[in-house]
């Protein structure tokens, strides 16, 4: 289904075309089965979801009256999780301001790394969303129709880390720039145009070394300019030197599969599973 408020999305069908698609559905029921409607909307927003869903309600009891099952409604992909503090991300947005990033870098959006409700949280909100008579569910549930869902990233919150080891490390004249064994499009966030948020941090190996703070953005082995995993500024305890590692937490969800590639000759990174078993924890290459 098309949503109401984005008539434009290149998802879903226009009322006319549902139509044509369920009368295309009853010549081939031989064939087919109708066994209900989806719909997908960018963003994470609760209301929307419950409305559309709502209004597929009775789309569905529309076509039992043809003989299909119509039994299902998927209400797609988009299950919100934060990353960041609420304080730290209202902060982070309204101290916003080119120098804090490599080369004045602006952007013109951010994922919102802080949202509420999340996860089982907003599944909640989404089924006790009001409807004419009752709730979301309680409508569902009278009408024998199950809710289909895709969470996501929200699966995966807080799991996960990604490890770059450092190549080098070079002084500009107000902040450094650490080069990693990685690429930009390592972290998904750089080919929407946007910044993984969660800071990444400095595991320092070695002989020990004086604890000179730094800024430095971080980027990677390409040739490229743009080849950057981190534009803005980020402080760490002492300059990022070679064998030393960067990682990035809670990257479970999206960012570590997306846009592998062996580009430029950089071998795919292996992934390491962590597991728990009666208290100790051991680890192993997954191949």
């Amino acid at each position: 289904m098309l949503p109401p408020h984005a008539p434009n999305s290149r998802f879903g069908l226009n009322q006319a075309d549902l139509d044509t698609a369920l009368k295309r559905c009853a010549e081939s029921r031989e064939y087919v089965i109708m066994n209900g409607y989806s719909f997908h909307l960018d963003g994470y927003a609760v209301a929307p979801r419950a409305e559309l869903a709502l209004a597929l309600i009775d789309r569905c009891l529309e076509a039992r009256k043809q003989g299909f099952p119509s039994a299902a409604i998927s209400i797609g992909g988009g299950f919100a999780c934060h990353y960041i503090d609420e304080q730290d991300w209202h902060s982070f947005l309204e101290a916003m301001d080119p120098s804090q990033f490599h080369a004045g870098k602006t952007f013109n959006h951010f994922y919102p790394y802080y949202q509420s409700p999340t996860g089982a949280a907003m599944l909640d909100a989404v089924l006790q969303s009001p409807a004419t008579t009752g709730t979301l569910a309680s409508r569902l549930a009278d009408a024998q129709i199950q809710l289909y869902l895709e969470p996501g990233r929200a699966l995966l919150d807080g799991a996960g880390m990604t490890v770059f080891p450092v190549q080098g490390y070079k002084q500009n004249d107000k902040h450094g720039i650490v080069t990693v064994a990685g690429i930009s499009m390592s972290l998904s966030e750089q080919w929407k145009n946007s910044e993984f948020l969660p800071a990444p941090f400095l595991v320092q190996h070695g002989e020990a070394r004086p604890q000179n703070p730094v800024s430095a953005a971080i980027g990677g082995s390409s040739c490229m300019e743009y080849d950057v995993l981190t534009w803005r500024k980020i402080n760490f305890p002492a300059p990022p030197r070679y064998g030393d590692h960067i990682i990035y937490p809670n990257t479970a969800g999206y960012q570590m599969d997306k846009n592998e590639s062996e580009f430029h000759q950089l071998a795919l990174p292996p992934k390491i599973v962590v597991t728990e078993d009666n208290e100790r924890f051991t680890w192993r290459i997954d191949r």
